[in-house]
């Protein structure tokens, strides 16, 4: 009896086993679907090794990475499903940067999709002395979505997007033209005793660590034998909304309006190199936490011009003097705002300036030091009349900010 009833776990066992691997198999060649793989690929022994190295060696790793973009990776994954890509895809973004915006290669490719300065300008993102929007989770994902899909209408097949997004268009064009054929299989194959393999070695381990990644991700059994169920369920809410703001706003006049850290709108703001959004054009978007929302529509007074920055690119034969007249700002509060010791500055460094238009000039920069007591002496005026003029609810100033003085 005992020895009739071992045999049914064993046969349980193998049972459960072989189930195991028909739904990892079905869901690897779902996977291999969406991306114009052909499930012939399971055999790839590189793949399979990637997939398992990924799920016992690096399973922590990957694992924190899934839970530490739980502010992007759900507007990822809807910006890619609203599209109509495959939502493999999101794994691109895994694969390139961790996720992680302020990623910056060697190459000088930037943000979460790794863009060259290039291409982010070509597919409509913004790169200057204020903005660098391949650092915006949301613009580039749009930009990158934009790029995918001129690859895929070239090559005809997702999976050859993905490599000529890694290497390039012109490399993977020369691979086909060389091969004599668009088939993963030979594209992806290694001949022996030729110097230059149709594909680098980089872009065939690119794609196959997309394809491991994405299987993995949608994995139940690893899921839930760690305990990170949860990553199963995450919903594609948007936890950040992008709200209006001036030309020049800073992020201490937004972080009052929404109690909020200067801090925390940086993070949710990686695009902005300075503490202050773009002084161009008529409003810039700007993103704050959504149960913030309601708070910042009530709180927040747009004003045009009510802070203007600029940054100004030193040039040869420049000095303070010559930048602080140009600009009708004084010396020393370009010294402020640049943390400048000395007066010494050198060509193609980069200065901003506080400018102050001829409708402003009743306007007061707040240095450090200031309290809105004091500036009120200064001006022999009241503490009262200042904050309804620059709707100030309470007496917090920054360094930088501009008061209206009535």
């Amino acid at each position: 009896m005992r020895k009739a009833f071992l045999w049914f776990l064993v046969c349980c066992a193998c049972l459960n086993a072989a189930l195991y691997e028909h739904v990892e198999g079905v869901r690897d060649t779902s996977v291999l679907g969406q991306l114009d793989v052909d499930a012939s690929f399971l055999r790839d022994t590189e793949f399979q090794a990637m997939k398992n190295n990924f799920a016992m060696l690096r399973q922590e790793k990957f694992l924190r990475i899934l839970s530490d973009a739980y502010i992007y990776q759900p507007m990822i994954k809807q910006k890619i499903a609203d599209a109509g890509l495959p939502s493999a895809l999101v794994y691109m973004a895994m694969a390139e940067s961790s996720f992680k915006p302020r990623a910056y290669s060697t190459a000088r490719a930037a943000g979460i999709w790794q863009f060259m300065s290039a291409t982010a300008k070509r597919y409509g993102l913004k790169v200057d002395n204020y903005v660098d929007e391949r650092r915006d989770p949301l613009k580039a994902t749009d930009a990158a979505i934009a790029y995918l899909n001129d690859l895929h209408n070239r090559f005809g097949k997702w999976s050859l997007a993905i490599m000529a997004y890694n290497c390039g268009e012109g490399r993977v064009q020369w691979a086909i033209n060389q091969a004599g054929t668009d088939d993963l299989a030979v594209l992806m194959s290694v001949r022996k005793g030729v110097k230059k393999q149709y594909l680098p070695l980089e872009t065939r381990a690119y794609l196959r660590k997309i394809l491991a990644m994405a299987s993995l991700a949608q994995s139940e059994t690893l899921m839930l034998s760690t305990s990170t169920e949860h990553l199963l369920n995450r919903g594609s809410s948007y936890p950040m909304v992008a709200v209006e703001v001036a030309p020049g706003a800073t992020l201490q006049e937004i972080a009052r309006a929404t109690s909020m850290s200067v801090e925390n709108l940086r993070t949710l703001n990686p695009s902005l190199r300075y503490e202050f959004v773009p002084p161009y054009g008529k409003s810039y978007s700007l993103y704050v936490p959504y149960e913030k929302v309601a708070q910042f529509k009530q709180d927040y007074v747009f004003t045009q011009n009510r802070n203007r920055y600029l940054v100004y690119q030193v040039q040869k034969g420049d000095n303070l003097g010559s930048i602080a007249a140009r600009h009708g700002v004084p010396i020393t509060v370009i010294r402020d705002f640049n943390n400048i010791k000395k007066d010494l500055i050198r060509p193609k460094d980069n200065l901003i300036i506080p400018v102050i238009s001829v409708a402003d000039k009743n306007e007061y920069i707040v240095r450090s030091g200031d309290s809105l007591a004091s500036i009120a002496r200064k001006f022999n005026t009241s503490v009262e009349r200042l904050r309804d003029a620059n709707h100030i609810k309470q007496d917090t100033i920054f360094a930088g900010d501009r008061i209206v003085v009535r």
